[in-house]
């Protein structure tokens, strides 16, 4: 098929914009003194932050600069076609990706949490057959499975290039960022220091996560129907807008059209928000 003369001259001003993009992103990108590459680097360091944690096989910065290339080449698309709503596939690519790794990190340490109490209880098991805890650890290792397996395996490899053991754990703890783990691994050093029977601490401190997660349990069961009824109360008001404004067009019309209909939205959402969040702030029960 033979291409017409406004088709070529389409494609030439696309290769034209792109490369004007491309190398006007590069020139800003590598001027390392400029706020554009100290922001995009230090974006490239959180995301490499996320990425260690979960020992994934990439690094932030590939993730950034994948990120700007489908950015750059759908705001390109976007003008070139005049389809704006490629706009949308800009702006999911830059939240998303963290929002994405945030979330598996979320996920993974609570699935750390979950299985605590059974990596406690092997650890006690193996410090009854062999006093050494690193010994213990690696006897442990074998036997455990999930994400909590990577971070037992990286603390040994610690330990073997020369690190303390206590500093090890206490790397682990920071890794893994999570209240009931960091706990878990204060109860252990302190009876390691202290010369306490470990084994004995670590099934009671096994058996208190245990009746923690329990009464969590028992809380998140309580609390489902409030949670439920919060969020149908919560959209209750739009869903009634939009009804009566389906039912008759005119009948809130003075809210969008008169100074006393402003106040009253105004007012009205003020107050849905403080309904909102004292709803949460009573859901949301710590234990």
């Amino acid at each position: 098929m033979i291409l017409s003369k406004w088709t070529l001259v389409g494609w030439l001003a696309a290769l034209l914009v792109s490369g004007g993009a491309g190398l006007a992103i590069y020139t800003v990108v590598t001027d390392t003194e400029g706020p554009a590459y100290k922001a995009f680097m230090a974006y490239a360091e959180d995301l490499e932050r996320l990425v260690r944690l979960m020992y994934m096989p990439t690094t932030g910065l590939k993730i950034a600069l994948q990120q700007l290339a489908v950015i750059v080449g759908s705001i390109v698309f976007a003008l070139l076609s005049g389809e704006t709503i490629v706009m949308l596939v800009a702006v999911a690519a830059a939240i998303l990706p963290k929002i994405v790794l945030e979330d598996k990190l979320n996920k993974r340490r609570r699935s750390i949490d979950d299985v605590l109490d059974t990596f406690l209880v092997a650890l006690a098991n193996a410090l009854k057959v062999s006093p050494s805890l690193g010994d213990a650890l690696r006897s442990t290792a074998i036997l455990i499975r999930g994400p909590i397996k990577e971070d037992v395996e990286y603390a040994l490899k610690e330990y073997n290039l020369g690190t303390p053991l206590d500093q090890a754990l206490m790397n682990m703890a920071k890794r893994i960022e999570s209240r009931t783990f960091s706990s878990a691994m204060a109860t252990l050093l302190i009876g390691r220091q202290t010369g306490g029977d470990l084994p004995k601490i670590l099934e009671r401190s096994a058996a208190t996560l245990r009746e923690m997660a329990r009464l969590e349990g028992v809380v998140r069961t309580k609390t489902a129907e409030g949670k439920s009824q919060a969020w149908v109360l919560g959209a209750m008001p739009f869903v009634m807008v939009i009804v009566l404004q389906s039912m008759d067009p005119m009948w809130l019309k003075p809210l969008w059209t008169s100074f006393i209909g402003y106040v009253v939205v105004i007012v009205a959402g003020i107050l849905w928000a403080f309904a909102i969040l004292a709803a949460r702030k009573i859901l949301n029960v710590d234990i």
